[in-house]
């Protein structure tokens, strides 16, 4: 199984709020089972900020969900101006503390130059992948990005971007033309300008 749902280079929280998206056929919940969240989590390998992942089982769909429905309240309280419900902030927490980490170095060989790695304390590899999702979640939530947290304008979407650029409105190119075509729909209907 392949992911065939939005990946748009957002910040790992984001992508993690984004499982739950909108195509013409309704709302898709890509965390619906293990199958359609290990095919995210593999699409999302590359970019996930850990080097030396255990080996393993990926975490089950009900723990993505789990902290997925806290990041996206926290998330959404932070583009509302508000503070978020003690309960999500607690989740998000204890996912990133799943995973304690401290960096070691390694040599291979005495020919070999030695490089930088992570000891993961035992932690399993669901336990480090959940907490890398927290971690990014935490810093979105605590840096000045949480000011450029924006939902997308377009009818129908529920994705969420950081807007990068003063002009950006819509999480995609498609969904800005979409809200342009609906906006010229809704002038012409009315009888206004073109």
């Amino acid at each position: 199984m392949s992911y065939d749902g939005p990946l748009r280079d957002e910040p790992l929280a984001i992508e993690l709020h984004n499982t739950i998206y909108a195509t013409s056929a309704g709302v898709v919940d890509a965390l619906a089972g293990d199958a359609s969240s290990g095919a995210w989590l593999r699409a999302l390998a590359p970019r996930l900020p850990v080097c030396d992942l255990p080996a393993g089982a990926l975490p089950e769909a009900s723990e993505l969900v789990a902290l997925r429905t806290a990041v996206r309240a926290a998330l959404h309280a932070a583009v509302a101006g508000d503070a978020p419900d003690p309960r999500d902030v607690e989740t998000i927490n204890r996912a990133s503390r799943r995973a304690p980490q401290s960096l070691v170095v390694r040599w291979s060989s005495s020919d070999a130059p030695p490089r930088r790695g992570t000891d993961f304390q035992r932690a399993s590899r669901a336990d480090v992948i959940v907490a890398a999702l927290a971690a990014d979640a935490i810093e979105l939530l605590t840096s000045s990005r949480r000011d450029a947290l924006r939902t997308c304008g377009a009818p129908g979407c529920v994705l969420m971007f950081l807007k990068e650029h003063p002009r950006r409105e819509w999480c995609s190119d498609a969904c800005g033309n979409r809200a342009r075509q609906a906006r010229h729909y809704e002038r012409t209907r009315r009888g206004g300008p073109r």
